[in-house]
């Protein structure tokens, strides 16, 4: 029977998540699946398997990116089994392409399948819907460069990189 630290867990993913998201940290990124893991978004493409294609595809995204902020607003964690759940997360971004002048803001929903695997809880399968784009005028928006950040690994994912820093 699963317990407050398997939910904290699998919370743990997704906010491990989006503050790789938020870092432009590939490795952290990929880091929160399994091995054989997906990510899909439904209507624009394959979905992409495996912890080193996802990586690289997010590599890639980074590159194509000048800036992205996002935020993980709620989320709900539904245990399935022991060693499954299914999870939801509300998420909104703002980004900018490499060489835009204009900004889009999104807002979207995560749906997830996480197991729990012998180093931890990961995504089986992360599947993003966009609900809301809007253009925004560069008009009055400034970013500022990324400050350098702490070593925090967080303890979901602490087995995985056997406590280096993954940044």
């Amino acid at each position: 029977m699963y317990d407050a630290a398997d939910e904290h867990a699998v919370r743990s993913l997704a906010a491990a998540y989006t503050d790789a998201v938020n870092r432009r940290d590939a490795e952290g990124m990929a880091a929160v699946f399994a091995e054989d893991g997906v990510i899909e978004k439904p209507g624009f493409g394959d979905p992409v398997v495996g912890i080193a294609k996802i990586r690289k595809r997010y590599q890639r995204l980074q590159n194509e990116r000048d800036f992205l902020f996002q935020m993980t607003h709620s989320g709900v964690v539904e245990f399935i089994t022991d060693d499954r759940a299914n999870a939801r997360w509300w998420f909104s971004e703002l980004k900018q392409a490499k060489g835009a002048s204009d900004w889009l803001h999104v807002m979207g929903v995560y749906q997830d399948e996480a197991l729990r695997l012998d180093d931890g809880w990961r995504f089986a399968r992360r599947s993003q819907t966009t609900v809301l784009n809007q253009t925004l005028s560069a008009e009055g928006l400034q970013a500022f460069p990324l400050p350098g950040f702490h070593t925090i690994v967080p303890s979901a994912l602490a087995a995985r990189t056997n406590g280096r820093d993954v940044s």
